[in-house]
């Protein structure tokens, strides 16, 4: 299947934003600070044997084999407890990450609004043509796998959490309620906060329609002075036959 290459990322213009712009870079932020308190809930089924079993929980060492039968159906018969002990790995894998989020289109409206300060912030096109391995491939230095789609199923699917335990956390990372498929998010999972980017693959800014014009000066003057070489500038505005925004080329700020 052929894989998406554009992809774009919407954000607030701050300190960390010129930062960011300066240094070819992606912030990946906590999840623990998501604004959706179901964002990686999944229900589980605890459904398991012994040999499923031990692969999560490996026999330690100097435990005889009947005791280890004792630790096994000790879980199997008290599914409250191992509830709670996966919620509390399920809180350590939340903490141990970092995401990336990004998203299909720039001229959703909503986005614009919840994530780019109510159309005062920006919102970047990637071409990942020009860092494959940044969105498509593992990148064992940062611990990165490589983006992909969140799901939005109308109702959550049990995962099993024995059987196939990496996919019980792979779906919990990519899976959200459905009103928030509008977002269309994708994302990439590291374990550290920042990973730098080619800098050809960033190849626009969107400036938002109530974007200050000393921001938009600062950051057209940050991209020319790092020679980002595939950049365009554009203005969004609000359309005057619709409830929707349109996108003009900026040319007279390019050189400043």
């Amino acid at each position: 299947m052929m894989k998406r290459r554009y992809f774009y990322k919407f954000m607030p213009i701050n300190d960390y934003t010129f930062e960011n712009l300066s240094n070819n870079q992606i912030w990946f932020s906590s999840p623990m600070d998501f604004n959706d308190p179901f964002d990686f809930f999944i229900p589980y089924n605890l459904d398991f044997n012994k040999e499923e079993f031990e692969k999560i929980i490996p026999k330690p060492p100097g435990i005889s084999e009947s005791m280890y039968d004792q630790m096994f159906l000790a879980a199997k018969n008290n599914p409250t407890k191992l509830e709670k002990w996966i919620e509390i790995g399920l809180e350590r894998f939340k903490a141990s990450i970092k995401i990336a989020c990004f998203c299909e289109k720039k001229n959703n409206i909503l986005m614009w609004s919840h994530y780019a300060d109510s159309h005062k912030g920006i919102c970047l096109k990637f071409d990942s043509n020009f860092d494959y391995n940044f969105f498509h491939e593992d990148n064992w230095k940062f611990h990165k796998m490589p983006i992909r789609e969140v799901k939005y199923p109308p109702k959550p699917e049990k995962a099993y959490y024995f059987k196939d335990n990496d996919n019980f956390f792979r779906a919990c990372a990519f899976t959200k309620y459905y009103k928030w498929k509008y977002e269309k998010e994708h994302r990439i999972i590291s374990a550290v906060d920042v990973i730098k980017y080619n800098k050809e693959c960033l190849v626009e800014i969107n400036f938002g329609c109530k974007c200050d014009k000393n921001n938009k000066k600062k950051i057209i003057e940050i991209i020319n002075a790092n020679k980002y070489p595939n950049i365009n500038f554009k203005q969004a505005r609000k359309s005057k036959i619709d409830f929707a925004l349109e996108f003009d080329d900026i040319t007279e700020m390019v050189q400043c």
